[in-house]
């Protein structure tokens, strides 16, 4: 392609300045070749490639969150259609005597129902481990304004503080020993 640019419109080229046999089988418009003079380049005319920072990253990202939000969504959309159209909702009847209803059974989507029996903890059950939770707080509280009230007796009194003294673990094979060396003696 450049050589036939350049023997069409080369200023050093015969061809260029003559109405030859090359223009003519390929049947171009002689008038706009006699009007143009020096050597054109017909490669690119005013088309540029401008110089810019690389997207691949951004689209690579699109592409990904799209993937991954398809992932999610079908099979999530799929499980609402097929509870709602083949299920449904839950409608209310009376309780059979001797039947204690569990607490999903309260609700009346199924996804509901499966959320609360599977996913979500039990209201009953949280609320003893919070008041186990009381019950341990009020207790730490009571041994801290004894130990307060300790300290206090001590300091009016002037007294040494054996409530911090430990035992040590000799004191148990020294016992073990008196008791050996008593029915010793007693024998």
């Amino acid at each position: 392609m450049a050589v036939l640019s350049r023997l069409l419109f080369g200023s050093n080229n015969k061809l260029s300045q003559t109405n030859g046999l090359l223009r003519k089988l390929l049947n171009k418009n002689s008038s706009i070749f006699e009007k143009q003079t020096g050597s054109i380049r017909c490669m690119s005319e005013h088309r540029t490639m401008p110089i810019v920072a690389s997207r691949w990253q951004w689209h690579k990202t699109k592409d990904w969150i799209h993937f991954y939000f398809l992932v999610g969504a079908i099979p999530v959309a799929l499980i609402i259609f097929y509870a709602n159209v083949f299920i449904g909702p839950a409608t209310l009847e009376e309780i059979p005597e001797g039947y204690t209803p569990q607490r999903w059974e309260y609700y009346r989507s199924p996804i509901t129902r499966f959320l609360a029996r599977y996913v979500f903890p039990n209201p009953q059950q949280e609320y003893e481990k919070y008041l186990a939770y009381l019950d341990i707080a009020e207790a730490k509280k009571r041994l801290r304004w004894l130990e307060i009230q300790f300290v206090e007796n001590i300091r009016n009194h002037q007294d040494y503080p054996i409530y911090s003294y430990q035992r040590s673990m000799k004191s148990k094979y020294i016992k073990e020993y008196r008791k050996i060396l008593d029915e010793e003696s007693a024998s």
